[in-house]
């Protein structure tokens, strides 16, 4: 039996802060601030590198009850408050690109696109995602995975609310 794997699908989450846009949008620009909210909620992120401009690199180091890994963004657009697109890969310690460390075949790299707005005081991230340069397995492991992406990136969102909640009190 031949399964169709829809290749325009892409995933989408949005998220809300009780924050003004440029202050969300500057979150993702700061090691300091990435270091503080950014990866999974029982991990401890270290920043090795930002080079925080189109064609740069975000490299930074996971660990999680003794475990290691690193992950890598390479900026491809940033227009500042509205828009960041990214790829995002998991990666050895010299930002090289390595499969997941997990038992899962997962895309290599994933394109995001945020969208940031503001209404009243409150800014919202409009995030899509999808896989690039994948196979069909690598689409249909990208596509099982969404509610465990729901709630990662909403566990890592709430991270960076509490870092908004302090850097503008």
């Amino acid at each position: 039996m031949e399964q169709h794997i829809d290749r325009e699908k892409e995933f989408r989450l949005q998220y809300n802060f009780d924050a003004p846009r440029k202050l969300v949008f500057n979150a993702f620009s700061d090691a300091k601030a990435l270091g503080e909210w950014w990866g999974p909620v029982e991990s401890k992120t270290t920043v090795v590198k930002l080079d925080y401009r189109e064609g740069g690199i975000f490299h930074y180091k996971m660990e999680t009850n003794g475990k290691v890994n690193f992950g890598r963004f390479l900026f491809k657009k940033i227009a500042p408050y509205h828009t960041l697109e990214f790829t995002n890969a998991f990666a050895d310690e010299h930002a090289n690109v390595v499969p997941a460390p997990f038992d899962l075949n997962l895309p290599l790299e994933i394109f995001y696109k945020l969208k940031f707005t503001e209404s009243g005081g409150v800014t919202t991230i409009d995030l899509h995602a999808k896989p690039v340069d994948a196979d069909d397995s690598q689409y249909h492991a990208f596509n099982s995975i969404s509610d465990s992406m729901v709630h990662g990136f909403s566990a890592t969102f709430e991270k960076l609310k509490l870092y908004l909640s302090r850097v503008s009190s």
